[in-house]
């Protein structure tokens, strides 16, 4: 019988060290995993195919539709602001000059002068002096004596039409005037 030794607590186990025998079908799976590896390394990252491709497109068309929408509303919220802001200020300049206008009512020169100009106001004492145009006609001056006219719309329009006068002929020059009333007067006959 054969024992076995027991190996001394103090001295680690030895373990018998694997041999192998070359062989050629392990050299081969060993080159072809090794060179697996170094095609899985060198493959791009972002090899993928056309449906990928699609999809990442998509997302980011709906990402920038969903930015644009809210971006477009921010710039023409913006410049609607601009505008009121400027239709503000013109008519704040409105209310000023309109504020001036009316203060100027405050000062009773301006209020003489105004009802002077606009009114024809007189202060006692003063005598109103009219000129009148010696080139205009008599029928050109409106007095306040004449009476209302009391006829109707249709009867005025009638009326105008009966009052227009007949064109004239127009009237020769005045070497032709002198001679033409000398020749054209009948001869004087005696009386029977």
């Amino acid at each position: 019988m054969t024992t076995r030794a027991t190996p001394p607590e103090n001295q680690p186990r030895r373990r018998p060290k694997a041999t192998t025998v070359p062989v050629a079908s392990r050299e081969r799976a060993r080159r072809e995993r090794q060179q697996a590896r170094a095609l899985k390394q060198k493959k791009p990252l972002v090899k993928q195919d056309l449906t990928s491709w699609a999809i990442l497109i998509a997302v980011l068309i709906a990402v920038l539709l969903a930015i644009a929408v809210p971006l477009r509303n921010y710039y023409e919220g913006r410049s609607e602001i601009a505008r009121l802001n400027d239709s503000i200020a013109a008519l704040e300049q409105r209310k000023t000059e309109l504020e001036t206008d009316i203060a100027k009512y405050d000062d009773p020169e301006y209020v003489k002068q105004e009802a002077r100009r606009r009114l024809g106001v007189m202060e006692p004492g003063e005598t109103a002096w009219r000129i009148m145009d010696p080139r205009m006609t008599q029928g050109e001056n409106i007095t306040t004596d004449q009476a209302p006219d009391d006829r109707s719309w249709p009867e005025v329009l009638w009326d105008s039409l009966r009052e227009v006068p007949a064109p004239e002929a127009p009237a020769p020059p005045a070497d032709q005037a002198a001679e033409a009333p000398a020749a054209s007067a009948p001869a004087e006959q005696p009386a029977p």
